[in-house]
């Protein structure tokens, strides 16, 4: 049997694995000819090995691994491995020695021997991972057969019995395909493409959304004001290239947190979002592989249960998800601040009654959790403080409840838990509880946003680096609802909360990767699949005869298949990965070992489909 694999990232490298695996333990007997593709190494755009080496990533390392383990639900054979963290410990420096080609491979050595399990590795470090992790399922493969080629795949013809696969360079005949595709560059927003215009119009520097590791930031001088839009975690890379990335040091200081020594040559940073506000601190991991909060109100039960009456309300479904938060924040602010009250008996009266508990629950005001301040953090700013000073105590006090860790911060554990509960959140999107209108105005327009804010922020290091470098005067973070336009030759840069504010800037950056939406992506294999009806973009039928266009790519919730233009899957046609946000939900998490993780699940899935078991 002969697959194609499109992409060389993490799920491109679970789908080969799981098919070695497969034929070694269950089909030995059919030989396997796999071409794995990318224009990128092995690895993918993402996880480059020559990257800035001060690019981290968002997962603690023992929450990393590309083995499909035991705990994945009907897992055929399985293949135990190590995690990141691990792997960085006790196997990556005789991998690293053994490749000389590796520019930066004396670096990547301290880092690995650095590398804790409760750390934070580089993005290039992961690399390496991956790159060890496909070499050793060469040595594996027997009398199978892989080839990585180094190519950009620009069309697929299905033909009577198989594919048609062309290249940038070559074409061949495949019996089966999987379509493993991270983020995909769009063409500008009609905003974006004014700015860029103006940009080239006035010898200007615009830095459109996409990868920042990969934008030029060469022509931004020393002490220039630069203006960054956005403060998600696009931001962050950002920040650390044009600071530490140019000589800048941090420091610990007596009060535990972080002083910046600034080299000279970082521009001052105008930075700032619609909130108005970077994603809440990652918490110090104090969890061990495989170690989840058990759901008390979102449990399989409960969403059988409004599976078997056709739907749930966005309201019901969100007030469940609190109460999982707030029952994990009270039983550990109890205590530790109110001893006397017996938890045992709180914990048992909330799970009967959370509303009645909570309101009659004999804390102080100050102690309670509150929701609207979480998700608007400009409610806690006293009135009359200057907005510098709030950010950065707010930036300091976020640090520090993150470094209490995630079971021992009653915040920090709490905010940890709607991590733990992505499997029942992504039911509720996989079974198709919510109806279609609620499933775009609560859930894609609402919940995403503001779980993204909670949920999927930085490392704690990386706040407490914001706030140092807001103390010293490098960064300015302005208050929701900045506003740019190009006036007098220059990006001027306003604030409506203070009609007085302006700064004028040579150069813009976006701090976003490229939003899902296919019909826009500069990618030539994604418009000749929409073009000649292989694909099309996910719609939701609203009330009132009216249709909304999600922009992810359509496909099979449970095979993964690609459907056509009229909506039927494709045997031998599989689409996985980020242009699916839309069907899927959090498609850009990374691979987390002992969880039945998603990515884990879906790769099984998608060979046990190629393999008809």
């Amino acid at each position: 049997m002969h697959i194609t694999l499109i992409g060389a990232g993490p799920r491109g490298l679970l789908i080969l694995e799981r098919l070695l695996s497969w034929q070694q333990n269950r089909f030995p007997k059919r030989q396997l000819t796999i071409v794995l593709t990318d224009p990128y190494p092995i690895g993918g755009r993402v996880w480059k090995i020559d990257q800035d080496p001060n690019l981290i990533m968002n997962t603690a390392a023992s929450q990393i691994t590309l083995f499909t383990d035991q705990t994945v639900t009907d897992v055929g054979p399985f293949l135990t491995g190590p995690d990141l963290s691990t792997w960085a410990l006790t196997t990556a420096s005789g991998y690293l020695d053994a490749h000389p080609e590796f520019n930066n491979r004396a670096i990547l050595l301290r880092q690995a021997a650095a590398l804790g399990p409760n750390n934070y590795a580089s993005r290039a470090l992961y690399g390496v991972y991956q790159h060890w992790f496909f070499d050793m399922l060469v040595a594996r493969a027997g009398n199978n057969s892989i080839t990585f080629k180094q190519q950009t795949v620009v069309s697929l013809a299905k033909n009577a019995a198989n594919f048609t696969i062309t290249t940038d360079q070559e074409s061949w005949h495949t019996d089966q395909v999987v379509m493993a595709l991270g983020n995909l560059k769009n063409s500008l927003t009609r905003d974006q493409k004014a700015l860029d215009d103006y940009a080239h119009a006035h010898d200007l520097f615009y830095l459109s959304p996409g990868f920042p590791e990969e934008g030029d930031l060469s022509t931004i001088e020393p002490q220039a004001p630069v203006i960054i839009r956005g403060l998600g975690l696009s931001f962050f890379d950002l920040m650390s290239r044009l600071t530490e990335g140019r000589g800048g040091r941090f420091q610990k200081t007596a009060d535990g947190l972080l002083a910046y020594h600034p080299s000279g040559r970082e521009p001052h940073i105008f930075t700032g979002s619609r909130r108005g506000f970077p994603y809440r601190a990652k918490g110090r991991n104090q969890k061990g592989p495989g170690e989840e909060w058990e759901p008390q109100f979102l449990t399989t039960e409960q969403i059988n249960t409004w599976q078997a009456h056709g739907e749930v309300s966005g309201q019901t479904f969100w007030e469940a998800l609190q109460h999982e938060v707030e029952l994990v924040y009270y039983r550990l602010l109890l205590v530790q601040r109110y001893p006397d009250l017996d938890v045992t008996a709180f914990e048992h009266d909330f799970v009967a009654n959370p509303v009645t508990t909570l309101g009659t629950l004999p804390i102080a005001a100050k102690d309670r959790l509150d929701w609207d301040a979480l998700a608007d953090p400009t409610k806690w700013h006293p009135s009359g403080q200057p907005y510098q000073d709030f950010m950065r105590h707010y930036l300091r006090r976020d640090a520090r409840e993150a470094m209490r860790g995630t079971k021992t911060g009653p915040l920090t554990s709490a905010l940890e838990v709607l991590r733990d509960m992505r499997d029942p959140i992504r039911q509720l999107v996989e079974r198709g509880l919510l109806s279609q209108d609620q499933y775009l105005d609560f859930f894609l327009r609402w919940f995403n946003s503001l779980n993204d804010f909670l949920s999927i922020g930085p490392p704690a290091l990386r706040i407490d680096q914001l706030q140092a470098l807001l103390g010293a005067g490098i960064v300015t973070i302005l208050p929701p609802g900045m506003q740019i336009k190009g006036i007098d030759g220059q990006f001027l840069l306003k604030t409506p909360s203070d009609p007085s504010f302006s700064v004028q800037a040579k150069s813009l950056l976006e701090a976003r990767v490229p939003a899902v939406n296919a019909p826009t992506a500069q990618n030539a294999l994604i418009q000749q699949l929409l073009h000649d009806g292989y694909a099309h973009t996910y719609e939701l039928q609203l009330n009132a005869d009216k249709r909304f266009q999600s922009g992810a790519i359509a496909v099979d919730r449970q095979t993964q298949q690609l459907l056509d233009a009229n909506e039927h899957p494709q045997p031998g046609l599989f689409f996985w990965g980020v242009p699916t946000e839309g069907v899927h939900w959090l498609t850009t998490a990374s691979p987390r070992p002992l969880v039945n993780d998603t990515s884990l699940k879906t790769a099984e899935q998608i060979v046990q489909t190629i393999w008809e078991v």
